[in-house]
């Protein structure tokens, strides 16, 4: 009788266990990647996905959306997104290029200014500051979700994110209701919706345009306040890509105050609810 070597006979048991472990155990299922532009944009999309996603957020806190250059990482966390979630109103600026590119190599794109009803400025195009209002997610969630279940096989029910929303918009509807007179000044025209939605009115802005990339002359700046004074103007609220030493001065001028706002990125906020209401919060206490 041929004997079989003892260590053929142990080798074959490990190939056997090994097959017994793979067929018993599910191969681990890796999440899809959700590429989101900026950080306000991102924790919508966080709230929305859960865990059943992964969300990677490209501009960083702090930098100037409008101004943003992608590295050869970000082209590459693009090109390997299982779905692009982006503003839609060239507020990337520097994105895209690189974006469209991407699209056309197959990468799934959802672009949250085509489900929503944009605010058009005169001389200028769609404002693209739409998360300032609640109710443009409200409005984009359904297709948003749509989009990312499509590109992902994800099975999400945006119903929950929908009710919070709408709640959020309550909630800053009734801080908005404590102030008797919502008359600003802003750093670009970035305020827009927010002061259509809350019956707001913004007589103008130190940059006198949708991006920071935009510069003001000394003659507007001496309408600008000429504006504010004829309509009584408590507050100028300045953000990302103003400078604060103009507007300084022309709060100093004016005698009044001169507030820094996180309107372009979640800042010190965790998720975008606490970022409308730091932002609603701020204006309310400015102009009481």
């Amino acid at each position: 009788m041929r004997m079989i070597p003892k260590s053929a006979l142990l080798c074959a048991g490990f190939i056997a266990l090994l097959s017994a472990c793979s067929s018993t155990e599910p191969a681990a299922t890796t999440r899809p990647e959700i590429v989101v532009t900026y950080s306000v944009l991102g924790s919508v999309v966080s709230d929305l996905v859960g865990d059943s996603a992964s969300v990677t957020v490209l501009i960083p806190d702090g930098q100037d959306p409008h101004e943003f250059q992608p590295s050869a990482r970000d082209i590459e966390t693009i090109n390997n997104a299982s779905i692009v979630v982006s503003n839609g109103f060239n507020f990337e600026e520097g994105l895209l290029e690189v974006l469209a590119t991407a699209e056309s190599n197959g990468v799934p794109q959802f672009r949250v200014g085509n489900s929503i009803t944009s605010r058009i400025v005169e001389g200028e195009s769609a404002d693209p500051h739409l998360w300032l209002s609640p109710t443009n997610f409200v409005q984009a969630l359904p297709s948003l979700t749509d989009a990312i279940n499509s590109a992902t096989g994800l099975s999400i029910d945006p119903a929950t994110e929908l009710e919070l929303l709408k709640q959020l918009d309550s909630e800053v509807t009734e801080l908005m209701n404590t102030i008797d007179s919502c008359v600003m000044v802003s750093g670009h025209d970035e305020l827009g919706y927010f002061a259509d939605h809350y019956g707001c009115t913004v007589v103008g802005a130190i940059i006198p345009g949708l991006s920071t990339t935009s510069e003001g002359t000394a003659k507007q700046l001496a309408d600008l306040k000429e504006l504010a004074l004829a309509n009584d103007v408590k507050a100028i609220f300045t953000g990302l890509g103003t400078s604060q030493n103009v507007a300084d001065q022309l709060a100093n001028e004016l005698g009044i105050k001169a507030v820094t706002l996180s309107t372009h990125y979640l800042q010190n906020a965790t998720n975008y609810r606490e970022f409308m209401l730091n932002l609603a919060n701020q204006i309310a206490e400015a102009l009481r």
